[in-house]
């Protein structure tokens, strides 16, 4: 499971139509506009029964909207299996679209390699399956964080503060877009600061940090935090679950 996360003092049902629109803006960015609904993925913490809490998506209420994505190239990252480019949502009903998500956001689109290495873009049932895997994963990451922290707040009223203080740290708020005209889904997350620089703090299947050396100081003491955080998640949910590939800012 990948977890990208950001400190707290950082800046945390009716179908309709779809329209679909590319435009150049003066700048020369490529525009997309699409007529959407919005699903706010709830924020989960945990408890004894939460494995058998299951998220239920088509409970969480549908807000309507419409989104746009700067597809420019020059603008885009591409992940392992998704690429991530900036844009804007614009809800029928603010109110109900969590702050976070009233200036620029982060618009992430799945895609899988064709033979020659390019990007097969996906669609319909597919596309849908995979974003939603993305959000569960999402979901159990702030629950199982929810659990470190809980951890901690038992042993702070046993044994006191621990010196040095503990970090402040959350998941970063999703959102589930879908065109049901074009069958396209997205996955929204709140944009991350690309000024500030991005960390890695522990690879896949290793338990120590992968931060360098010579690294701030606090990027170490998160480090080691998260560290600390997947041997809380192990042992408490008795070997089923932790997080890894811990990264954020």
């Amino acid at each position: 499971m990948r977890a990208v996360l950001r400190s707290q003092g950082s800046s945390h049902d009716h179908c309709i139509c779809s329209l679909f629109q590319h435009s150049q803006n003066t700048d020369g960015s490529v525009v997309r506009r699409s007529r959407v609904f919005f699903k706010v993925m709830p924020v989960r913490t945990w408890s004894k029964d939460i494995f058998h809490e299951k998220l239920n998506l088509l409970q969480i209420e549908r807000v309507q909207g419409h989104l746009e994505a700067n597809l420019d190239l020059g603008e885009m990252k591409k992940g392992a299996f998704k690429t991530a480019h900036p844009g804007q949502v614009f809800a029928t009903e603010p109110n109900k679209i969590p702050a976070c998500f009233s200036g620029k956001i982060c618009v992430k689109q799945v895609y899988s390699k064709s033979i020659r290495g390019s990007i097969a873009r996906l669609g319909g049932a597919e596309e849908y399956s995979r974003i939603v895997k993305e959000l569960i994963c999402l979901d159990w990451g702030a629950i199982l964080l929810s659990l470190t922290y809980q951890f901690i707040e038992e042993a702070v009223a046993d044994y006191g503060e621990p010196l040095g203080g503990i970090p402040d740290l959350r998941f970063v708020r999703t959102m589930l877009a879908q065109d049901t005209e074009r069958e396209k889904s997205y996955l929204i997350e709140e944009w991350i600061d690309d000024t500030t620089e991005f960390i890695k703090y522990i690879n896949n299947g290793c338990p120590v940090p992968c931060v360098q050396p010579d690294a701030p100081e606090e990027v170490h003491r998160i480090a080691e935090f998260l560290c600390f955080a997947q041997h809380v998640q192990y042992n408490e949910t008795n070997g089923y679950a932790y997080t890894s590939d811990y990264q954020g800012l």
